[in-house]
């Protein structure tokens, strides 16, 4: 079962236009996006998630590289936990005294919140999980042919779809205002 949730989520996010998941306000998430530029997303992501390289993404190759991305993670966490652990370890003798876990306390909440920050900007404001959920249906929504692979066209055409719907005045680049309007009738829907 968690395989079919990471497989579909990675290629949900093969297929997703960054204009939903942009949070509001600077930087490039703010700035208007072209319809050419979704499609050179695509190309590039779909080009990363085809990793034997025959034009088709299959979901074994969205697993395997949401397994990978799994075990970066749990890597680059470990390597947080001894960075915290050696900060702690003030006098540097292999072992946390009370003292010393008790000392900076304070930095620890201010450093969990921080991170907590990071996290949820890395998402474009999201907790994250919902979408995931839906991992299996994004993957047979894109399968347009139901052959189980999805080629480069049709991630394309999926997310061209989604570029279409958001842009709603039709001039091939969304907005901003046009981001947040979908957001805002998204949670109204979710709301009722």
């Amino acid at each position: 079962m968690s395989k079919i949730f990471f497989a579909g989520a990675a290629l949900a996010a093969l297929a997703a236009t960054p204009a939903l998941a942009q949070p509001d306000g600077e930087g490039r998430f703010a700035q208007p996006q072209t319809r050419a530029a979704v499609q050179a997303q695509v190309q590039t992501r779909f080009a990363r998630a085809d990793s034997d390289r025959d034009g088709f993404v299959t979901q074994d190759e969205v697993r395997a590289r949401a397994e990978a991305r799994r075990e970066q993670r749990q890597e680059r966490r470990g390597d947080r936990r001894e960075q915290r652990f050696e900060r702690l370890d003030s006098n540097h003798d292999g072992s946390i005294s009370r003292a010393e876990f008790e000392a900076p306390r304070g930095e620890r909440r201010a450093m969990r919140g921080e991170r907590r920050g990071r996290l949820i900007a890395h998402r474009g404001g999201r907790g994250g999980g919902m979408m995931a959920r839906f991992g299996a249906r994004a993957f047979a929504a894109m399968d347009m042919d139901r052959d189980g692979r999805v080629a480069l066209a049709e991630a394309q055409q999926a997310a061209l779809r989604r570029f279409d719907r958001i842009d709603s005045n039709r001039d091939g680049t969304i907005t901003l205002d046009e981001r947040q309007a979908v957001r805002a009738a998204r949670q109204g829907r979710m709301e009722d």
